[in-house]
């Protein structure tokens, strides 16, 4: 896979943009999923496992039927590993255990901030060079990010500080992973097979850490939402397929703004199923994050 933006055939231009928005909304409304089922009383640990699971399963049977092979030579099981704590494992677990304190739309805004963190990752280590359109735009992404998190948008209670900095934990994985893909990617490797074992790789690490904890009993309490928990798996399932495919065509910059979009779809899912009230500024922060996912597909296509 090459590390810098593709040039894409004209007829295939609006393909980011397309999947830019499917993928960050699939995301958006995994949220209120979760949420859910929390309050129907699964417990974090489980509820990731069951998804990554499940998921990898859907995956790695889309990988058979396209004949693509799904290797696990050395190189591959370390793609796996590190892919899998940095973009499953480690970002989704953050999310589920900051979940219930935050509510699903504050829990998303933290989307907000992988486009910029992978900005800086990736022109440090030389795999991006953004030009001024998409620098400005996705400034502008992070200028609605600070409107939803400041002083007028701030959160509900001042005790929930230390957990809304414990989330930001997620959307540094989120960017360190977007670029470690990019960066470590196997020439010629087939998307849907890296999609596999990056899910698979999750769920290890999840297992793992049920073991240390002791809490595989917990794995019983998914039959408190068996309905929910197939609906997050397909969902995750075909969210991966396009996150991948994404990844290919767009580069990791570009990936990382379906934060913006899961943001805008997590704090209208936070709204209209909870009852999750916003300040007029969160509001007008989702909009100004939108215009700077647009500026930037504008800019990407004006490359092209």
């Amino acid at each position: 896979m090459s590390v810098s933006s593709p040039v894409l055939a004209p007829s295939r231009r609006w393909e980011p943009l397309a999947l830019l928005l499917a993928t960050g909304g699939l995301i958006g409304t995994l949220f209120p999923i979760t949420k859910l089922a929390q309050s129907a009383g699964v417990a974090p640990l489980p509820w990731a496992l069951s998804m990554m699971v499940g998921a990898g399963a859907i995956l790695a049977a889309l990988t058979r039927a396209k004949g693509a092979p799904l290797p696990l030579g050395g190189r591959y099981l370390r793609y796996y590993a590190v892919s899998g704590f940095l973009s499953m494992a480690l970002s989704n677990v953050v999310i589920f255990l900051v979940m219930p304190r935050l509510g699903a739309g504050l829990t998303a805004v933290v989307y907000t901030l992988p486009p910029i963190l992978t900005l800086l990752m990736a022109t440090a280590i030389r795999i991006e060079r953004p030009d001024r359109r998409r620098t400005v735009g996705i400034g502008i992404g992070l200028l609605g990010a600070l409107m939803i998190v400041g002083p007028r948008g701030s959160l509900p209670s001042p005790d929930l500080a230390g957990w809304m900095l414990f989330a930001f934990l997620a959307p540094l994985s989120v960017a360190a992973g977007n670029v470690y893909r990019t960066r470590a990617w196997p020439p010629g490797a087939h998307p849907l097979a890296l999609a596999t074992g990056t899910m698979f790789g999750g769920a290890a690490w999840v297992a793992l850490a049920l073991l240390v904890s002791g809490g595989f009993g917990d794995l019983a309490g998914l039959a408190l939402a068996p309905g929910l928990a197939l609906l997050q798996i397909l969902l995750t399932a075909f969210t991966y397929v396009l996150y991948f495919r994404l990844q290919v065509v767009a580069g990791p910059v570009y990936l990382s703004q379906i934060g913006y979009v899961a943001t805008a779809v997590g704090l209208a899912s936070g709204a209209l199923a909870f009852g999750e009230t916003y300040s007029p500024w969160v509001w007008g922060g989702a909009a100004v994050i939108v215009s700077g996912v647009l500026l930037v597909s504008a800019g990407r296509r004006r490359a092209g």
